[in-house]
């Protein structure tokens, strides 16, 4: 096994990227070249690439997707590409299922012999029961201190062959108000069910995707995730990209000719990962509510008529996704430092701050907190505002 390290420049170089990805025991999109190139694009200034390929006599073996966030003081983080702001949920390394161990292995020796001279490494989205993750963190504990391991829930609908096997294991009253809903709307409006499939389509149907979102948390009085100019570039990017695979989910519920609601999915090995969604949340009609609980019931019908085998919520385990029938798994966030005091200064600049603020918070009023967020939302949306 060798290590090299890849430059961006040379990414859409390596042939065999995708098909290591595929090969993994727990294959993840957010591991593949175009979602890892469109986040690196949109997200990556103040960062150094440290993207590196485990390669032998056969091929690469593995794919590390590191990158090198420099801190104050002379110290040095390393995350995962991806990590950041849109929501990937299962990074790590994409290794070939039988070679975790071995590029594992080789990966440490890199960091601990000729990489870059780290302090703490950070990784998040880490599924259970990946052994490409089991394997870093074993090898990893050899040359670093785990500092903190957390457990961050997803959630996840296993579909069945048709839809109404699907229908018959919710609630009796779900599925109820889901079909009095639809029937409803159907009955009052023009209803069309609307999923992008060129290119000519998409600008339209991201933009109004942004505008839906951004209306919702404006009237709270919260920076939405399209406020951010690179949010809406990473979109643009890798939406693109799966559009041409032929990954991208992307449906809209179209009511007498104006687009109410969105959902921006796509699909990978079975798996229908939903991402982001909008509602058209000025939109009124008496007895009529939940458009976007209408727009994902016909999403799911079409997931199950094209053969997939799951419907991924990603990150969080709110009730609404819960009653969908949805079960939950977990992803880990790792943080390891480097022994010394390099590692222990490191910890105190990020993990030993975020401990603090948690426990800050359980002193402060809930008033003076939402005041606190509602001041820090408005300086960062003037900050968005100037970028």
């Amino acid at each position: 096994m060798r290590v090299e390290r890849v430059h961006p420049d040379d990414w859409q170089g390596i042939h065999d990227w995708d098909e290591v990805v595929a090969a993994s025991a727990v294959p993840s999109v957010f591991l593949t070249r175009d979602w890892v190139t469109a986040w690196w694009a949109s997200f990556g200034r103040r960062l150094e690439p440290c993207l590196l390929r485990v390669v032998s006599a056969n091929g690469t073996q593995a794919i590390a997707p590191l990158y090198v966030q420099r801190l104050p003081g002379g110290l040095c983080r390393i995350g995962l590409l991806g990590d950041q702001l849109v929501g990937s949920e299962y990074l790590g390394i994409a290794a070939r299922a039988g070679a975790e161990d071995a590029s594992a292995r080789a990966v440490c020796q890199w960091l601990r012999d000729e990489g870059v001279r780290w302090h703490l490494i950070d990784l998040t989205g880490l599924r259970e029961g990946d052994p490409a993750a089991d394997s870093l963190l074993a090898s990893l504990s050899e040359v670093a201190q785990l500092k903190a391991a957390e457990r961050h829930p997803c959630v996840a609908i296993e579909l069945p062959s048709s839809f109404d096997d699907y229908l018959a294991g919710l609630s009796s009253k779900f599925r109820q108000r889901l079909r009095q809903r639809t029937n409803k709307l159907h009955r009052s409006c023009k209803v069309r069910y609307v999923r992008t499939r060129t290119l000519d389509e998409l600008e339209h149907h991201l933009e109004r995707l942004f505008a839906l979102h951004q209306r919702r948390w404006e009237l709270e009085r919260r920076v939405g995730a399209f406020a951010d100019p690179r949010m809406r570039e990473f979109y643009r990017r890798s939406a693109a990209s799966l559009l041409a695979s032929n990954r991208l989910w992307f449906w809209h519920l179209e009511v007498d000719g104006v687009i109410r609601a969105c959902q921006y999915a796509f699909a990978y090995d079975g798996t229908l990962h939903s991402l982001q969604e909008g509602y058209d949340v000025d939109f009124t009609l008496p007895g009529i509510g939940g458009l976007g609980v209408i727009l994902r019931g016909q999403v799911l019908r079409h997931a199950i008529e094209a053969g997939l085998t799951t419907y991924d919520f990603l990150g969080g385990d709110e009730e609404h996704k819960l009653r969908w029938g949805a079960i939950r798994h977990a992803v880990r966030r790792l943080r390891l430092i480097r022994r010394g005091i390099g590692g222990r200064a490191a910890w105190l600049a990020t993990g030993g701050t975020e401990r603090a603020r948690a426990r800050l918070k359980g002193f402060v009023p809930d008033a003076a907190l939402e005041q606190l967020r509602i001041l820090r939302d408005e300086r960062r949306r003037k900050r968005l505002e100037k970028a």
